[in-house]
């Protein structure tokens, strides 16, 4: 009898666990994965958007409100903050009062020690479109360590940020370090971010 109870008991809290779990998976807004396994494959910024299903515009005119300079705030510095053009890659449903931007680039600076991937920029603008705030929420770079930034955005204004750094000893291909670092955030309702 205790055997079946307990046995019970577990079957409730996995279906618990189950539903929260969707429950939670309902609630994203926006979720970066990760970059394609085949990395090497992006050519241009177009294969940037082909790959995640987003329609690459150079004509949109909310591409002029992309604001450069962003700071990296990563786990690894590995680059300039970057002072170029970008492209819309979507709009996100956040809050009525509020515009909501993802902006990608890719900052293929030769000078940097890294092989530096496409980045995405969430950037916050009143319905005026006067920037409020703005955070790199995707990057990534190759090199002996790599380094990946990925997001998760849920529709209760709050996002994380995962990121990782794997260095690979380049002679025999083993895994030296790895360190990973998650990161939580919340949009307010003026939009501007703050850690949590």
């Amino acid at each position: 009898m205790i055997r079946f109870q307990f046995f019970y008991i577990c079957i409730l809290l996995v279906s618990f666990f189950s539903f929260a779990e969707d429950k939670n998976l309902n609630n994203i807004l926006y979720e970066f994965k990760g970059y394609s396994k085949k990395t090497s494959s992006y050519h241009s910024l177009k294969d940037f958007f082909a790959d995640n299903n987003q329609i690459y515009d150079e004509k949109n005119p909310l591409n002029a409100l992309f604001d450069p300079n962003t700071p990296l705030l990563s786990m690894v510095e590995h680059r300039k903050p970057y002072t170029g053009e970008a492209i819309l890659f979507k709009k996100l449903p956040l809050d009525n009062k509020l515009n909501v931007y993802l902006f990608a680039y890719w900052d293929r600076n030769d000078q940097d020690s890294y092989y530096n991937l496409p980045s995405l920029e969430l950037q916050i603008f009143d319905k005026s479109n006067q920037l409020i705030s703005k955070m790199i929420v995707v990057d990534g770079a190759q090199a002996e360590c790599s380094i990946n930034k990925r997001t998760r955005i849920y529709k209760n204004k709050k996002f994380e940020i995962i990121e990782s750094e794997y260095c690979i000893d380049i002679e025999t291909d083993k895994l030296m370090t790895e360190q990973h670092k998650v990161s939580y955030y919340l949009i307010d309702n003026m939009g501007n971010i703050n850690f949590e």
